[in-house]
């Protein structure tokens, strides 16, 4: 065809249609399906290289601005949820697993964790639905980083489904989300270098909740008034 000669064969079946009928070149209507079998029929295609689909772009959507703006001294509990993983070896082969946890602003208070080979939407998920567990009617602002988890369509869903506001950092800025930094800081420095590296899953898991434990209920921080964060949590009108 002319057409596919002058537009060197960038046209495709719409583009195709919508030419002809531009220039008035055939003395019938012909529609989409009828261009299309006539192209087919002939092997005429476009040669145009189709755009690669960009996985950012389709996460775009559930990317939120940072609407916790550095406010994390709150005044009561359920306020403010702030989630993180990190990375722990276990093994003598240095088999890795991600630890995730849940902390309340409110005096830093871990509410949940979970242990998953992968940073996936479902384990992060799973971890929420345990601090829901014990906090059924807690409605709070969650604030993230943009890992692609918590970007995912399957955990906005259920944010939104549980009445939760999805905040969260902006990439390569961690004191966006800095008590959690924190409290990852404390967890491998405080609590993980003074233990044997565990052996399997199970030896991890114990260590993990020795460590909530911990710096729930026995450490006692001059931030708190002298109080473990439990003691500290209890104080609260809420509670």
């Amino acid at each position: 065809m002319d057409l596919e000669k002058e537009h060197k064969g960038t046209l495709g079946y719409l583009g195709m249609t919508t030419q002809l009928a531009s220039e008035n070149r055939l003395y019938f209507k012909a529609g989409l399906k009828r261009v299309t079998n006539c192209m087919r029929s002939n092997g005429i295609t476009s040669n145009v290289r189709r755009k690669k689909r960009n996985r950012i772009k389709r996460h775009e959507k559930y990317i939120n601005d940072n609407l916790l703006k550095g406010q994390f001294d709150r005044k009561g509990k359920n306020e403010v949820w702030v989630t993180d993983t990190t990375e722990i070896k276990y093994g003598n082969s240095g088999h890795k697993a991600r630890v995730h946890v849940v902390l309340d602003l409110y005096g830093r208070y871990a509410l949940s964790y979970n242990i998953s080979e992968t940073e996936t939407s479902s384990a992060v998920i799973d971890t929420f639905k345990r601090a829901f567990e014990d906090e059924p009617d807690a409605h709070p602002m969650v604030h993230t980083d943009r890992e692609a988890a918590y970007c995912s369509m399957d955990f906005n869903n259920y944010l939104t489904e549980n009445k939760c506001v999805h905040s969260m950092s902006h990439p390569g800025h961690p004191w966006e989300n800095s008590p959690m930094e924190r409290w990852w800081n404390d967890f491998k420095h405080i609590w993980m270098d003074h233990h044997p590296r565990p052996a399997n899953l199970e030896e991890l898991e114990t260590l993990v909740q020795g460590a909530i434990d911990y710096f729930n209920r026995k450490r006692a921080y001059a931030s708190k008034n002298g109080l473990t964060t439990e003691q500290f949590c209890n104080q609260a009108v809420s509670c």
